[in-house]
């Protein structure tokens, strides 16, 4: 067989330095690597790292955080704002549909008369009467509005009140305690002298109704008629209305001197002065600006009329 060929031994290693060939003429040598700090440029992580960049930073942030503020409440007011402007439209519009909803009560007429339906007592006899008369107040009420109107209390403010003239000597013991709705002196104590009364009358919404009160002297005798001059104020829904001045004569009780029907029964006039007396005071009773006047008391200057007074 033909012989192996031979295998060079390896070089072993020895501790002789090994010399690098040097660089050629012109070229830059290599840096050593140490740990020095590297320059800006080094890494992108060492810009980040670097105190201006660090305050560039902190300041962008604090710019898109304050427009971020801004833009929020920004919106939040402008929501606030219509939402408030929008609770103000409702309770204008909830005010105005309240207001139509109050009841708006009208006085549509207003008339005075002597009528029968009234409870007295006749004092010297202990005795209880019925369906006597005396002075109504009738008034008639209009509601205007979709909605009732209570009326809960009446108040009477007598201007004045007195007795007729005394025209001729007749009288008697007759003395009649009258339970009017608003009983009256004979002589007013004081002006205005007032007298109230709890009530409660309803006016529906879209009707008219009437209401009738009673007014007179407490006591009735055989003296002449008792007259009075009074306004009424209603308290309803949180208002008042008043009423008047309403002008009233009683039928007194002078059996010579006294209304019946649409006319005045005048009899055995003793100075006819007294009638002129009579005239004048119905004529100033008839003046006084805005009065309603009973029918009685129309009537009663008609009569006097026709008798050249």
């Amino acid at each position: 067989m033909p012989p192996s060929p031979a295998t060079s031994p390896t070089p072993a290693l020895s501790n002789q330095s090994v010399t690098h060939p040097a660089p050629p003429t012109g070229a830059t040598p290599p840096q050593p690597t140490s740990g020095a700090a590297s320059t800006p440029d080094a890494s992108p992580e060492s810009r980040w790292r670097d105190k201006p960049n660090i305050i560039g930073l902190l300041t962008l942030g604090a710019a898109v955080v304050a427009v971020g503020l801004t833009i929020y409440y920004g919106n939040d007011s402008s929501d606030s704002g219509r939402s408030q402007a929008k609770s103000g439209e409702v309770q204008a519009t909830t005010g105005v549909s309240e207001a139509e909803r109050q009841p708006k009560l009208k006085v549509a007429r207003v008339a005075a008369y002597l009528k029968k339906g009234i409870d007295g007592t006749d004092k010297a006899e202990s005795e209880n009467l019925k369906d006597l008369r005396g002075p109504h107040l009738d008034i008639t009420f209009e509601n205007r509005a979709p909605g009732p109107s209570l009326i809960t209390r009446a108040t009477l403010r007598l201007r004045e009140a007195g007795q007729l003239p005394r025209c001729n000597g007749s009288g008697g013991e007759l003395e009649i305690s009258m339970n009017y709705d608003f009983p009256m002196p004979l002589e007013l104590p004081k002006t205005p002298y007032e007298k109230a009364k709890d009530i409660s009358f309803t006016v529906e919404d879209n009707k008219l109704d009437r209401l009738t009160l009673t007014m007179g002297p407490e006591t009735v005798g055989w003296g002449p008629a008792w007259y009075g001059v009074a306004d009424i104020v209603f308290d309803h829904d949180g208002v008042k209305t008043t009423v008047g001045p309403i002008a009233v004569v009683d039928a007194g009780g002078d059996s010579a001197f006294y209304p019946e029907g649409d006319t005045w029964v005048i009899e055995s006039v003793n100075e006819p002065s007294c009638l002129d007396e009579t005239a004048a005071l119905v004529d100033r009773l008839k003046a006084i600006p805005g009065i309603t006047a009973s029918k009685e008391l129309t009537s009663l200057r008609d009569k006097l009329t026709s008798m050249g007074h």
